[in-house]
């Protein structure tokens, strides 16, 4: 770690958080002072000798199965060549390098405990697994120097004696480490060793060094990316101090207490980094990324529960058990002998939760210190509290006897502990969803320039992770990492322009810095407001000049606004808070009601803050039950930012209304020129950890209605809990085609172009066997034996690692001197077979960009790279929101909104309190679910979601 700058000391309740900055700072252009080396050359000529004719190839290579994909037709030409760093590092291999894998076994398991209320199986524990196999990794010198992610694998570079049998099974005692050695609380097991497996490494160097549709001999190249995923991880998993690794790619450096960046409600902001092998063509790589968390600290459990909650001892709705459930922590008030009062010894428990009745007769919710009394054989029966067995038994005086007791122990043996005797283990990463201030908090943290960021991956990243020349561990397994980032070429596409309307024409704006100003111009297509008003929380007044000049912009965007009727709006009272979350859902119903019963039609919500409970309420009840049109934003940002804010609220004004805000100018419409092309998005997001058992995955599908590509109606529907591929596909997007149908007088697409968002690698082949065919039986349902479509579909990630940084000022932009917007990257990283490209099509305003990822999985379209890469950086143009290019196309953007919409639906199940999903043990009921698909009649066909 290099020097730091202490920049805040923030004060905690009794405690002092330190928030530090450690310095990467330099040169904005990262090593400016250094020539960058040129790309690779045999890499590029390579590439260029595997373009082959555009025809599904099969990649034979990867399984016994063949995923077929389109083969990359070539390499993009347009724009501006340009070269740059990626945050990549060259893995070489020895050859005739012998690396072994073996699958491992542990038997009897070790499980966590069963959580209350729960119906399911107990799981595997961990951290108690891993720690096993250290202990016989340790004690065993035939597994010296394997590499494993200390569940189900590992990997040796030499054959491990198994016998005969093609199995081994050794015997080992399991013991924590505070006990020192094997002890009473110590448990035998066997851990069996079997399946020995020669990981074919040079099979996978041919594969990716051989031309499309060239056979190679069949093997899984998923299993030795695995095995290179444990050699290169080793080094992290076996240092000190660094928390996070085993099955996962990301480590963690947990800080002292001293400094600690803390982001509030008891969680603190711990960076590390990410690391994972990659294939591309002729070599291996290894990725290395910032990665940034929010962890428990390690200090006293009480404090955490009053950083958490203030007032732990009353507040049984903050969520405070939900938070410290399942919690690893530790006590050492047990004496190790009668005959040494003073010794102790370190125990390590897990948090089970509060009190709770089912625990035996008489024990109240979250009962204390004082509430809780037993028979105690060790106090010769006596019948004592928790607090009197303390000081009885130990000598301890509690000093916070009113807060609530945790147990310890097990729904059938509760074992009660005051949390004030207890400390958080560290390296405990929190699971959950972060709240809105701790979200700002961790930006905050995470944002760092391109050039910082890079140094820190080069220094800190690639030493954590032992990549070097002379690492034993590697050189071992024949393997070595070049600890220099690579170079790859880039080009920088044409900027992009977009159309409006001046004095009723239309009106081609020219764009700086991927934005555009709008002042005196009009929407493309805009619509007539009326029968709205405003709804006014917290006692917000709308003064009657405020009102006109929120109108004057509507007209100055050519939205013919009526007056809002009532013309004052309608106030609506709240109470606020967790406490009054019931009663306040009452009062939208009510209010969002009366408004229905006006005849209104749109309402502009002036919030009291940016509460998402009562901003879900809000779209609940006015769009699924109502079917009114809501634009929702905090008051006091609509009374104090002014004409720019509210020039904000007419886009989405325009667009809820069916208008169009932009569109591009024919030049740009490239393939799309025709207008006979329909445009999809598809998404689908899973319940976060917190949500109620069972919660449902949402499902969501926009599709463009005409060649104008502005209005983007949708379908949205709640489906099988975390299941990735979308569940009645062919109803969802029959109903796309049907809209489109009806704005193009019965017509339908002759192309079909999906950008689907929201799956990884190993799920491509689920959306061609799945999802593929139901958009195929959509189609032959409405074509009626005509012409089908052409079908093209790009898979959109968003949640990779790749980073790009400039090599020279020139390719810079802005004041973080990222790549410029528009910058493609098809060569150098790419697949080695397949077809795909990284794009960044916006400016980023601060941290590090992060392009999109584009794969092209089907393609019946019969495009070249230019025409893809040039259509997909124009359609970021025209996200309807905004007057600027954003980073994912608009298609997938806005399914994904579409599908947070659908979580705000069901945002209580989503975010169950404390003692719902900790001490009842409730389950997601699909008979009694408040919502499960669409929206109200009457604005089902709109952009409801934007």
């Amino acid at each position: 770690m290099g020097p730091v700058n202490i920049v805040a000391a923030v004060i905690v309740g009794e405690d002092v958080a330190i928030t530090v900055r450690d310095e990467f700072e330099g040169d904005l252009i990262y090593n400016s002072g250094e020539a960058p080396e040129p790309p690779a050359a045999d890499v590029q000529e390579q590439e260029n000798a595997l373009i082959r004719p555009h025809e599904e190839i099969s990649l034979s290579g990867l399984s016994l199965d063949d995923l077929p994909l389109p083969s990359r037709p070539s390499y993009g030409t347009k724009g501006r060549g340009i070269v740059l760093r990626t945050n990549y590092f060259e893995l070489l291999t020895r050859p005739g390098a012998a690396i072994y894998r073996y699958e491992i076994e542990v038997s009897p398991k070790l499980l966590n405990q069963e959580r209350k209320g729960s119906n399911q199986k107990p799981t595997v524990n961990r951290r108690k697994t891993r720690r096993l196999i250290e202990l016989l990794i340790a004690s065993n010198t035939n597994l010296e120097g394997v590499a494993t992610d200390y569940s189900k694998f590992l990997v040796s570079a030499k054959k491990l004696p198994i016998g005969g049998g093609g199995s081994v099974t050794i015997p080992q005692v399991f013991w924590e480490p505070e006990d020192a050695e094997p002890g009473p609380r110590s448990t035998s097991h066997k851990v069996k060793i079997f399946n020995e497996y020669p990981m074919p490494l040079q099979q996978l160097i041919d594969y990716i060094s051989t031309p499309p549709g060239v056979t190679t001999s069949s093997f899984d190249k998923g299993e030795v990316i695995q095995a290179l995923n444990l050699i290169m991880t080793r080094t992290a998993n076996e240092r000190p101090g660094i928390y996070g690794g085993g099955i996962r790619n990301k480590f963690y450096t947990y800080p002292a207490e001293a400094k600690y960046f803390d982001l509030g409600s008891g969680l603190i902001a711990v960076k590390g980094f990410y690391t994972s092998v990659r294939t591309s063509t002729l070599r291996l790589l290894v990725n290395i990324n910032v990665a940034n968390a929010a962890f428990y600290p390690a200090i006293n459990l009480l404090g955490l529960m009053r950083r958490h909650t203030p007032n732990a001892a009353n507040d049984g709705r903050s969520g405070l058990e939900a938070f410290i459930s399942r919690l690893k922590v530790s006590h050492n008030y047990i004496r190790k002998s009668k005959s040494d009062p003073k010794s102790t010894v370190k125990r390590v428990k897990t948090v089970l939760g509060f009190a709770h009745p089912r625990y035996g007769e008489g024990i109240a919710i979250r009962a204390n210190a004082h509430q809780i009394r037993f028979k105690c054989d060790e106090l010769n029966n006596a019948t004592v509290s928790i607090y009197e067995y303390f000081q009885r038994k130990y000598n301890i005086r509690l000093s916070k006897p009113e807060d609530p007791v945790i147990n310890v122990g097990s729904k059938e043996k509760p074992s009660w502990v005051p949390p004030e005797l207890c400390t958080v283990e560290p390296g405990q990463q929190y699971a959950r969803k972060l709240d809105e201030n701790q979200t700002a908090k961790m930006i905050d943290f995470a944002v760092r320039k391109p050039a910082e960021n890079a140094r820190r991956i080069v220094r800190e990243g690639a030493r954590m992770m032992g990549l070097s020349e002379v690492n034993q561990s590697l050189l071992s397994f024949g393997v070595k990492v070049i600890p220099k980032m690579i170079t790859v070429r880039g080009r920088v596409l044409p900027a992009g322009s977009v159309q409006y309307k001046s004095q009723n024409r239309p009106t081609v704006l020219q764009t700086s810095a991927a934005s555009w100003d709008i002042r005196g111009k009009a929407f493309s297509d805009a619509k007539r407001l009326v029968n709205w008003t405003f709804i006014r929380f917290a006692d917000i007044e709308i003064k009657r000049q405020e009102v006109e000049g929120f109108r004057g912009i509507m007209r100055n965007s050519g939205i013919n606004s009526g007056e809002p009727t009532p013309s004052d709006g309608i106030p609506a009272y709240l109470g606020g808070g967790r406490a009054n979350e019931d009663s306040d859902d009452k009062k939208i119903e009510s209010t969002v009601a009366g408004a229905a019963k006006r005849g209104l039609k749109v309402l502009l919500v002036l919030l009291p803050d940016k509460s998402a409970y009562i901003y879900s309420r809000i779209k609940f009840w006015a769009e699924v039950k109502f079917g009114i049109q809501t634009i929702c934003c905090v008051g006091e940002n609509f009374k104090g930012k002014g004409p720019q804010y509210w020039a904000n609220i007419a886009h989405k004004f325009n667009l809820k209304l069916g208008g169009v805000n932009q569109t591009l100018p024919p030049d740009r419409l490239g393939v799309l020129a025709d207008g006979k092309t329909m445009l999809v998005g598809m998404d689908v997001t899973h319940p976060s950890p917190g949500s109620i058992e069972g919660a449902p995955s949402i499902a969501g599908i926009v599709a463009s209605v005409d060649g104008r590509y502005g209005q983007w109606p949708a379908s949205l529907r709640a489906q099988t809990s975390r299941k990735e591929m979308i569940d009645g596909l062919d109803e969802m997007f029959g109903e796309r085609l049907d809209a489109w149908r009806k704005h193009n007088q019965g017509g339908l697409p002759t192309r079909i172009i999906v950008y689907r968002d929201g799956v990884s690698e190993g799920q491509y082949r689920t959306i061609l066997q799945d999802e593929l065919p139901q958009v195929q039986k959509a189609c032959e349902k409405r074509y009626s034996g005509g012409k089908l479509p052409k079908i093209t579909i790009i898979v959109c990630g968003k949640r990779h690692h790749t980073r790009f940084y400039p090599t020279r000022e020139e390719d810079a932009q802005g004041k973080q001197k990222n790549p410029i917007n528009g910058t493609v990257v098809d060569r150098g990283i790419t697949m080695e077979k397949g077809w795909d490209f990284y794009l960044q099509a916006h400016f980023a305003l601060q941290g590090t960009a992060r392009p999109t990822h584009y794969v092209v999985i089907y393609d019946k379209n019969d495009m070249n790279a230019d025409q893809m890469e040039a259509m997909t950086h124009n359609l970021c143009y025209l996200f309807g929101r905004a007057t600027k290019a954003v980073s994912l196309c608009p298609p997938a953007y806005y399914a994904d909104l579409l599908c947070e919409r659908g979580r705000a639906y069901l945002y209580r199940e989503y975010n169950m309190r404390d003692n719902q999903t900790v001490t009842s043990g409730a389950t997601f009921d699909w008979t009694r679910a408040p919502w499960l698909r669409g929206v109200h009649p009457s604005i089902q066909d709109s952009m409801f979601y934007i």
